[in-house]
Order: structure tokens, then sequence, then C-alpha cells
């Protein structure tokens, strides 16, 4: 029979005992409760192996399930505990952490990207949504994300690197999220991030894909963490679980995306080939519209790309058609609307999850911008306890795109 570890009679009961000296009021409290339960685990004999039960830590501490969830979960990222669903928390760890490895206290970090359009509404652009859901994930902690838009048009302040290291330095920010423009492949920003560095300002680079990686490589330097979507290991499982059954899968760009579009495209082909499902590439011409929202051209699928796919598709059966973006899929869409063909006889997946095409029902794929919040506030937490262990080392850190199936209202 597993003995659990009630009462905890050496703790107090306060969790705000646990913040340290200069800490926000607004700490985390599955932050404090993790430490609450680390002094507790350095105090039991070594006879006790099990935490108490997730109900009976939220009623000791007066706190939410969730909030022991979270806590517990940060336990097992440290270590200090393992979990399972047949007998819960075993402690695996004892010793308390260093007091290096409390945080040290921090008001400000910096977001740096690089937007070239003219439109700075936040619900448009991937980049605003990561910059808003940072926002929320370290106000929670009583931090203050400071914006550097460095756009190409309109950014002669920070053009030079010690400038721009400068300001960051003056604000306090020891901490830098830097979203470098996908598409930005004639600049190199390494004087910048070498600025940063030697005012040791620890810098995680954030990339959309592995093409953004590839091409930014050489920005890598010693001392950088860079947190990365895997948006191509979800579009392989999502083609495995979705598409296995489909008779027939196209894959449709413009040739203004090659150098991104094309990986995927690789996928899906790789994907037919082992499943045995008739595939084809339908590439249309350098076409560009005007888009009157974002105030710049846009890439469209052109007249010849839909008359090929409709020569090329069975007169019946399930047919799937991946485009590579959400743009393309749209003006796809109307094109086969003003053939006065019914869209919904085919399967449209676009890419990117952009609002303004989310009214139009089409499946497409998210990079979830509140899994990468998240995984850069777990950085700067590891940054936070011991700083310079962490301004020397480079970490990749990955996160997962989703898919989002509009017909059905599934997430996964």
């Amino acid at each position: 029979m597993i003995e659990r570890n009630l009462p905890l009679k050496n703790v107090p009961r306060r969790l705000s005992s646990f913040a340290a000296d200069g800490e926000s009021r607004s700490v985390p409290k599955y932050e404090l409760l993790k430490r609450a339960l680390l002094d507790y685990i350095s105090e039991l004999p070594p006879e006790r192996e099990f935490l108490p039960y997730e109900k009976e830590l939220a009623g000791e501490f007066g706190v939410s399930r969730c909030t022991v969830t979270k806590a517990l979960e940060k336990l097992r990222r440290g270590g200090y505990i393992e979990t399972s669903k047949k007998s819960g928390s075993r402690i695996i760890r004892r010793s308390l952490p260093k007091p290096e490895e409390y945080r040290e206290p921090m008001q400000n970090i910096a977001f740096l990207f690089a937007n070239n359009e003219e439109s700075t509404a936040r619900t448009t652009d991937f980049r605003w949504q990561l910059l808003d859901e940072t926002e929320r994930y370290f106000a929670a902690d009583g931090v203050r994300t400071v914006a550097y838009n460095l756009r190409e048009n309109d950014w002669q302040a920070w053009r030079d690197p010690e400038t721009l290291a400068a300001s960051l330095e003056q604000r306090g920010i020891r901490f830098a999220a830097f979203r470098p423009g996908g598409d930005d492949r004639k600049f190199c920003w390494r004087r910048h991030l070498q600025a940063l560095q030697a005012r040791r300002i620890k810098v995680v680079l954030l990339f959309q894909d592995c093409i953004e990686l590839t091409t930014h490589a050489s920005q890598l330097l010693p001392g950088i963490d860079y947190l990365l979507v895997n948006s191509h290991d979800t579009l392989f499982r999502v083609l495995d679980e979705h598409f296995s059954g489909f008779d027939r899968i196209f894959y449709l760009s413009n040739a203004a995306a090659d150098w991104w579009a094309e990986p995927r495209m690789k996928l899906c082909c790789d994907f037919c080939e082992n499943r045995r499902i008739p595939f084809e590439h339908i590439r249309s011409s350098y076409l560009w519209l005007q888009d009157a929202d974002r105030s710049q051209q846009v890439p469209d699928i052109d007249e010849a790309c839909t008359e090929r796919f409709l020569e090329s598709i069975p007169p019946q059966g399930r047919i799937a058609c991946f485009c590579a973006n959400d743009y393309s899929a749209s003006s796809f869409l109307y094109r086969l609307k003003d053939r006065n063909i019914d869209p919904a006889r085919f399967e449209i997946i676009g890419f990117d999850n952009r609002p303004e095409f989310r009214s139009l029902n089409l499946s497409t794929f998210d990079f979830d911008a509140p899994a990468q919040a998240r995984a850069l506030f777990e950085c700067c937490e590891e940054f936070r306890r011991a700083p310079d262990a962490v301004l020397r080392r480079t970490r990749g850190i990955m996160t997962y795109a989703r898919f989002i199936d509009r017909r059905s209202e599934q997430i996964s």
C-alpha cells in the first residue's frame, strides 16, 4: 500500500510567504505552490516516496486543481517527481534548489520583430498574434513586454546595433525574443544579436518552420536559443490520420511561394507515394492580387491552374486539395465558385489560419501562438533561475502547429 504524505505540518499555508523579495505580487500561484512543495519534499524522510493526491493538495493550500496540476508539472520538468495515472506523483529528487535557482527580479522583456506590412493591426499577422500571447503570459507574472517593430521602411532608429542594444539596456531588459522576417533573406541581423549578447541579454530566436531555421542558421550564435514550430510533423500526422483513405490529393501553390511551399508539397508527395494515392502538384504562375486590407500584393491561383485541376479530378471519389496558404485556398475557392462549381465537393485545406479567411470555413493549419508564448515563458524562467548558465548555452525548443478541421470543428 502506498503511504501518502499528509499532513504538511512544516509548510506555511500562505503561499505568499514563498515570494522572494522584490518579486511582483502577481507571481502565479502555481509557482508559489511549487516552491512550497519543494520545501516539503526536502524535509521528508527517505521512506516517504509519494506526494499527496492533487485533490488533497488543493484543499491543503486552498487553491484550484488546475493550480496544483501546473505546480506538479513544473516539479516534473525540474526532475523532482515522476507521475503516473496509477500511482500519482513519486518523489525522485529531494534536494532543495540552491538560492541562485530562485528567479531574479525582472520588470521588462523585449519582443523584437520585423514586420514589413503597412498595417499594424494585431489581428492580421502571426507576429502580432504571438506578441499578444507573449504579453498575456508575462503580464500574469508581473513582467511587461516591450515591443520593437524593426520594419524595413521605418526603423532607422534601430539600424545601428548599439542604439538598439542601448535602448534595451536602458529599460533594464535582459531577456529578448526576436522574430526575424521569414522572407527577409537579404539582411543579416548578426551584428544586432552580437550587440545584445555583449550586454548579457539573453536572446531567443523565433522560427515558424524548418525553412526559416535554415535561412537564418548563420545567426544562431553560441549562447542564442531558438524556438521552432514543427509544422511538418503536424502536416504528416494530419495526412496519416485524416487523409489516408482519400482517392486523390492535390497541392496548389503560387510560384512566388516556392521557397517555403516546396518542402510541404514534397512531404505530401512522399506520403501519397507510400500510401499509393494519386498525387499532383499544380503550380500557379506569378499572379498577384491587390489586397486593400494589407495594402500590398498577395499571391493568387490563376485560371490555368484551376483548369488543370478540373481536368485532373476523377468523376467521383474523395478529393483533397492542400494549398500553400490561406490566400491560395481562398482564391482557389472563388475560382471554383466563378465556374458554378460547389467547393464542398472537395476538401480544401489552407495554411496560416489568417483571421480574415475564417468566415470561409476552410480547414487550415495554425502556428499555435499560445504554445510558443508558453515555451518562451518557460525559457525565461530558466534564465531567471540560472542566468549565467543560460547565457552560455544554446538550445533548440520545439512546439507544434495545430490542424483546425472546420468541417468538424476539431483541433488537433
